[in-house]
């Protein structure tokens, strides 16, 4: 297939081959939520079903749509049995996608981690994977890790890295372009995370992470920007044209979407990676778009 290079893309492909996923949603009450699941379900691309307490129901248009056969509602008002009812559901087959509604992230993930119960398979490491288009880039880029790992050590960021490009390859880039970000190109030995960097990149010499190109240290003018990169003049195979961005620590990979989304009208969708079944984690103030792009992302993936 083509490549998806935009988020308007993406729905369209989703729609054009016309297959729902079923999304089970932890505590479906709030929203944001209930509007971005209401969205991908009038579109054709999820089967709904809402756990958690019905009589805590934000959203005044759900119940518009209470005849459609691809919306069910499970009434369990107590969040944490919602939770378990919700990751059950994803573990049996019965959904084949997590959704976290208004329910704390520690408790969704305490199911999401049970040895026995979970989603998680032993050995596999759990990280965020997110992707966001950026009005002034010219595709969809996709990053690591915002939110779950505080400072990776070398065995998570290889995971990282190695679930980034699976996505990229789900979203048909057929040879991706990896950038290991840091504030300049130049590798200083100081930094703790830079032998990490200098491994990778021989690993990624030896074949070890398949048909990709990957360079790093780079800045984000390297990595984005082929007019600053030239001023530069730091040759990389990588120049303006990154599909992936892996960055040293979470505070960035964090302050580098929220910055981006608040003062430049970007738009992010993200998922939990390393679980059985794609699992779709946003925080309540996240915008009914971001929660969509997500369900969406998790569709291609599932």
């Amino acid at each position: 297939m083509d490549s998806i290079s935009s988020f308007a893309e993406l729905a369209a492909h989703l729609k054009n081959i016309n297959c729902r996923k079923r999304l089970a949603v932890a505590n479906a009450v709030d929203t944001h939520t209930l509007d971005a699941v209401l969205q991908a379900v009038e579109m054709g691309i999820i089967e709904a079903f809402l756990i958690g307490d019905v009589a805590s129901i934000e959203s005044p248009h759900l119940f518009e749509h209470n005849l459609s056969p691809f919306i069910h509602i499970i009434d369990i008002p107590e969040v944490q049995l919602a939770t378990l009812e919700a990751v059950r559901m994803v573990k049996s087959g019965e959904a084949d996608i997590l959704m976290k509604g208004l329910v704390n992230t520690d408790v969704l993930l305490r199911a999401i981690l049970d040895k026995e119960k979970g989603l998680l398979p032993a050995g596999n490491i759990l990280t965020y994977n997110a992707a966001m288009q950026i009005p002034a880039y010219h595709k969809l880029v996709f990053f690591a890790d915002p939110v779950v790992i505080p400072s990776p050590n070398i065995t998570q960021r290889i995971a990282m890295i190695k679930y980034a490009i699976a996505t990229a390859y789900k979203f048909g880039i057929s040879k991706p372009k990896v950038a290991l970000i840091h504030a300049t190109e130049i590798a200083n030995p100081k930094i703790h995370y830079m032998q990490d960097y200098l491994d990778i990149m021989q690993m990624w010499r030896n074949g070890e992470f398949g048909d990709v190109i990957m360079d790093g240290p780079l800045d984000i003018f390297l990595a984005l920007d082929k007019e600053r990169g030239r001023i530069k003049n730091a040759p990389t195979p990588v120049l303006g044209d990154a599909d992936i961005l892996i960055f040293p620590n979470f505070e960035c990979a964090n302050c580098f979407y929220k910055g981006l989304s608040l003062f430049a009208g970007a738009q992010m969708g993200g998922l939990l990676q390393g679980t059985e079944k794609p699992v779709v984690l946003t925080s309540r103030s996240e915008s009914i778009d971001s929660k969509f792009y997500s369900i969406a992302m998790a569709c291609v993936l599932s």
